[in-house]
């Protein structure tokens, strides 16, 4: 029997890199890409710009997935507070035309959201069915995509939080379309080889997610064809500043290499919400091992330990 065939949208950012190694070994993968120019083996690499929707019919055309995973997205949220017409294109036109072409060719679609769909008022962990209302640009298009979504039944929307990794394409420095270069955790790990000093938050709190968790939760979750809305982050509800300071503990950085401030002693553009913190107690009961930062960080290091062992501190060396 021939393999289903699987395509992810995105495959050279972090999710779904993780995604197309970890999907290889079951499904025939076509891995998308824009900017970020990747190779994989028993991963059809296609260059894809989903703003362009005859290219994308004609490649759903050609290939004729079973399954599609949408992990692409304008997510510097600056940048789309500043370019909202190219923000909404990519984070909202185009998943309406990607699900049209789902829905043609009769192919589940699993789509990434965000914790940012939620204000951050709430003191306690939000459940899928609480109440939205984004802070910012960012986040209105990605309850909008959400929203678009809805209406497609043969759908699985997971909403995951700041996720972080290791991974090729960011430790070189290759761009997003949206000119972020790496993930917060692979860039404060940078930031401190070079001996600086990080200013970090201490009053914006979420759910850091390691992005090789989050793929197989994807798989997991392709596997028993869940559909609706599902919460994907991981366990651990932290701030920015004590996020920071487990990376630097785990990877053998000095204490004093980070610093805490306000929100707003940054003069970020976009307002942030302040605690988008997620209730993921349906996933688990769905049988879904969501990691705690604490064993997220330790798998990562795994990672930086074998690839680049030169994001590894000097407490770590002794």
């Amino acid at each position: 029997m021939s393999r289903k065939k699987l395509v992810i949208i995105g495959a050279s950012g972090l999710t779904g890199f993780k995604l197309a190694k970890l999907a290889s070994s079951r499904y025939h993968v076509y891995g998308t890409y824009k900017n970020r120019q990747f190779r994989m083996d028993s991963v059809e690499a296609v260059h894809l710009d989903i703003t362009d929707v005859s290219e994308m019919a004609n490649f759903f055309y050609a290939v004729k997935p079973d399954i599609i995973v949408n992990t692409s997205a304008l997510h510097n949220v600056d940048y789309c507070e500043t370019h909202q017409d190219e923000a909404f294109l990519v984070n909202v036109s185009s998943v309406r035309a990607l699900a049209l072409q789902a829905e043609k060719l009769g192919a589940k679609l699993v789509h990434i959201s965000t914790d940012y769909v939620f204000d951050g008022k709430s003191n306690s962990k939000y459940k899928e069915n609480d109440p939205t209302s984004p802070a910012n640009f960012y986040g209105k298009t990605k309850l909008l995509s959400e929203e678009i979504l809805a209406q497609f039944p043969n759908c699985l929307i997971l909403r995951s939080s700041v996720i972080y990794g290791w991974t090729p394409l960011e430790s070189v420095g290759l761009n997003s379309s949206s000119g972020k270069p790496v993930n917060f955790a692979l860039w404060a790990l940078n930031t401190l080889a070079k001996g600086e000093v990080l200013k970090i938050v201490t009053d914006q709190f979420s759910s850091p997610t390691l992005a090789d968790n989050l793929a197989e939760a994807i798989m997991a979750m392709i596997a028993r064809n869940v559909k609706g809305i599902l919460h994907v982050a991981g366990l651990t509800c932290v701030n920015r500043f004590e996020f920071t300071r487990r990376i630097v503990s785990s990877f053998g950085y000095p204490e004093n290499q980070v610093t805490p401030v306000q929100s707003n002693d940054l003069k970020q553009v976009a307002t942030r919400p302040k605690k988008t913190c997620l209730d993921c107690s349906k996933a688990e009961s769905l049988g879904l091992k969501l990691l705690t930062l604490d064993e997220s960080l330790h798998r990562m290091r795994k990672d930086i330990e074998m690839h680049s062992p030169k994001l590894i501190g000097p407490h770590l060396h002794v």
